[in-house]
């Protein structure tokens, strides 16, 4: 059974609600966005630069969020937007962060593609990223080897079939705390205090529960239709009660933030925890309750 990866869950999710943000700071929104793209491609290659996502954003907007120097943005050229230049910023510990778990990830990914399908892009894709992941496992060595821990977890839980929702969220939500703390054990940023390392671990617990459900509940059918896993599959009552689950989660989430002591990109953070997640969830209950009209 194929393994379900934090690139194939963490796409789309972790978003902002736009119409709400000021200019400067979507602006800065997609600085951070373009700063993690040039940062894999600058220091790593080309390659991973397919596994960026959203939600990579908000991780390193957190983060750097605990810092005292204001970010300086610059317009350049890419390959995507050849005509209009896109705001990039550079100097940003968090950004690389971003990129590294990127990378780490993608190699995963790449790994367990080739490991269960022998496919020709997984072979090509952890080669080409063997040495890069090499140098980064010897950086992050305690997240590099907490992250391998996780997703083997996952996977024997998806291999069983569990059908125990609870129990495959909270494995996810592992992987999701050891990539908000990760950060500082290769940083020197006076947020290393221990009380504040505690909520980030929380934070990505919360974060990582939600995201586990809401891509469950989202690609319900889709799984069915493929015979992929998913817990839902499996539950007694399918998807009974997820609705409450799911604004829990988004309550955990928010009561946790409170307790981050940011110094800055708080309009951009709150906008996604406040607004964001939370117009996703609605989104996706409303998509389900239409379809389940739709099928009576």
């Amino acid at each position: 059974m194929k393994m379900v990866y934090y690139q194939d869950i963490m796409l789309g999710y972790v978003t902002i609600e736009k119409n709400e943000l000021k200019v400067r700071d979507y602006t800065l929104y997609q600085g951070y966005y373009c700063g993690i793209c040039k940062s894999i491609a600058r220091r790593i290659g080309q390659i991973p630069r397919l596994g960026l996502s959203y939600d990579a954003v908000f991780l390193a907007l957190v983060l750097a969020g605990f810092e005292d120097t204001k970010d300086t943005l610059k317009l350049e050229h890419c390959i995507t937007h050849p005509i209009e230049k896109k705001p990039v910023i550079y100097d940003n510990a968090a950004i690389d962060y971003g990129a590294d778990v990127m990378v780490i990830l993608t190699y995963h990914k790449f790994l367990d593609d080739w490991k269960d399908e022998k496919s020709v892009a997984g072979f090509a894709g952890k080669t080409a990223l063997r040495h890069a992941y090499k140098k980064l496992e010897k950086r992050y060595q305690n997240l590099c080897t907490n992250v391998e821990k996780a997703l083997t977890k996952l996977s024997l839980l998806e291999e069983g079939k569990s059908t125990s929702v609870d129990q495959t969220a909270e494995t996810f939500s592992d992987l999701m705390e050891v990539l908000f703390t990760g950060f500082w054990e290769s940083s020197s940023l006076s947020a290393k205090e221990e009380k504040q390392t505690r909520v980030l671990a929380q934070l990505g617990r919360a974060l990582g529960r939600w995201i586990y459900i809401i891509d469950a509940l989202d690609d319900y059918e889709k799984d069915m239709e493929k015979g992929c896993y998913n817990p839902l599959i499996y539950r007694k009552n399918h998807l009974e009660g997820m609705d409450t689950l799911l604004y829990q989660c988004l309550g955990e989430i928010a009561m946790t933030y409170d307790l981050l002591e940011l110094k800055q990109n708080t309009e951009i953070v709150e906008n996604i925890i406040f607004m964001g997640l939370r117009a996703r969830t609605d989104q996706i209950l409303r998509e389900r309750i239409d379809t389940d009209e739709q099928s009576i």
